[in-house]
């Protein structure tokens, strides 16, 4: 960053030593930080537009050195923003099998008629582009894993590269902090998934970078999984605490999140294992013990509900009996 590392070695003397000292001392004082995490945002983007231009240039030659049938099959669709970006999912995976997804009578006929609503006025570009990535994402979708594996994309930064996009990742997070703590979980919502997807983008080049990208990917899963919780939408908190499961599997707050969860969902034997997980991790817990209280209080609830809706029905049966 700035070219400081490449100071001493400029000069070559004593000199040089000197004016790379300077130099870390002049990025470490607390007066430069805004500026210095300024430039190492911008040296992100740059890589990332930089790495955005090399996959343009491929996806150029993947389509020119597909079989003629492919190429026909999505030239109607590349001059359209959104369907070309959709196209160009196709060329990312590594064992090169663009003219199989360019051929699939399925996906083309998915392609056609989203841009015929566009051209028609019926749907948006976005309103398109969500849709079809929403059934692709589908995992009933047959082409759901193919689309899953391709468009798992990456970009592989430095570390002062990937400092700075962790802290434009942050500054995301503490918005949806804000916005969540307010109440407004819809631009929580909105500021939480554009933090995910900087982190879900950028890779580190050593272990510890990449360690440091994947504890904050713990933490954006969490604060999506807490998001969709406020919004009583438990099968989405699931789902985020499963992701961050897979980089903690020991993580003890996504455990008691997606307990509390699948109590929501009334999933109540995968509520139970989750305790009995969180009991053996930390067994005087309080908040374990007021979990275990609200899974058996939302039971009873059930327990009660259902006890009315047969009682009912079998009052309503006794009177049919009687009138009769």
């Amino acid at each position: 960053m700035f070219g400081g590392g490449d100071v001493a070695n400029a000069f070559g003397t004593e000199q040089g030593k000197a004016m790379e000292a300077s130099f870390k001392e002049f990025l470490a004082r607390p007066e430069n930080a805004a500026l210095v995490e300024a430039q190492q945002r911008k040296e992100a983007k740059q890589s990332i537009q930089l790495q955005e231009k090399i996959r343009a240039l491929e996806f150029r030659d993947k389509v020119l050195e597909a079989e003629y049938d492919a190429q026909k099959n999505i030239a109607p669709f590349l001059e359209n923003r959104v369907l070309r970006r959709i196209v160009q999912t196709f060329t990312n995976d590594p064992s090169g099998d663009f003219g199989k997804w360019a051929q699939n009578p399925r996906v083309i006929e998915m392609l056609r008629e989203a841009k015929r609503l566009m051209d028609e006025g019926y749907l948006t570009e976005d309103e398109v582009e969500h849709h079809i990535l929403r059934q692709l994402q589908d995992p009933k979708h047959e082409a759901h894993e193919d689309f899953k594996r391709k468009t798992r994309q990456v970009v592989r930064l430095p570390t002062d590269q990937l400092v700075g996009a962790l802290n434009e990742h942050l500054t995301e997070r503490r918005k949806g902090n804000d916005a969540y703590r307010s109440g407004d979980y819809v631009k929580a919502l909105h500021h939480y998934e554009r933090a995910a997807a900087i982190v879900e983008l950028v890779q580190g080049l050593s272990r510890a970078d990449q360690a440091e990208v994947d504890i904050n990917k713990v933490a954006i899963y969490l604060n999506l999984a807490a998001v969709h919780m406020a919004q009583k939408e438990y099968g989405a908190a699931v789902g985020f605490c499963d992701k961050a499961l897979e980089l903690q599997p020991g993580n003890f707050k996504a455990l008691l999140r997606r307990c509390r969860a699948y109590t929501g969902r009334h999933d109540y034997a995968a509520a139970e294992a989750d305790l009995e997980t969180l009991r053996d991790l930390e067994p005087y817990s309080i908040e374990v013990a007021e979990q275990a209280m609200a899974l058996e209080r939302a039971r009873q609830v059930d327990r009660r509900k259902e006890a009315s809706v047969f009682g009912s029905m079998f009052e309503r049966g006794s009177l049919g009996t009687s009138t009769a």
